[in-house]
């Protein structure tokens, strides 16, 4: 493993997150403005920008994790306490950023907190079913001619 990677910690939600400074005529995700440290105020609009960039960190991280681990061809996703039945499971998958997205994703409401280093990508998510996060480890997965 090459250690080409920097710690990184954020979350990720389908609900909107936009805020709006009135002070400074600004968008943020803050509830206190960076600039001016007055309150902000919930919008009535959103242009999915507090969804889409967070998601481009996410391909990013991906994609230089894949990298320090010799970019496998596939990831086995590790989870444990998932649904209501608190449930653990894994699932060997593509090494695209798209298809481990959607493979920790659903249809319903979800918050993501994503934590990855160089050795490490850990994602809990939080949802109606698992108000206390399941949990979830990317591994690169053997190929066949490393598990004979």
């Amino acid at each position: 493993m090459n250690d080409t990677m920097n710690e990184s910690k954020y979350e990720i939600s389908n609900s909107c997150a936009c805020r709006y400074c009135e002070s400074c005529s600004i968008g943020t995700e803050s509830l206190m403005c960076d600039e001016c440290q007055q309150d902000t105020r919930e919008t009535s609009w959103c242009d999915g920008d507090c969804f889409e960039y967070k998601r481009d960190w996410f391909e990013e991280d991906v994609q230089r994790w894949l990298i320090a681990h010799n970019e496998p061809e596939r990831v086995t996703i590790a989870g444990k306490h998932i649904g209501w039945q608190r449930l653990h499971g894994f699932k060997t998958i593509n090494a695209d950023h798209r298809d481990i997205f959607n493979a920790i994703t659903f249809s319903g409401d979800w918050t993501l907190k994503i934590e990855c280093d160089g050795d490490q990508f850990k994602i809990v998510r939080y949802s109606h079913d698992e108000p206390t996060g399941a949990t979830f480890w990317l591994a690169p997965a053997k190929s066949e001619d490393e598990s004979e």
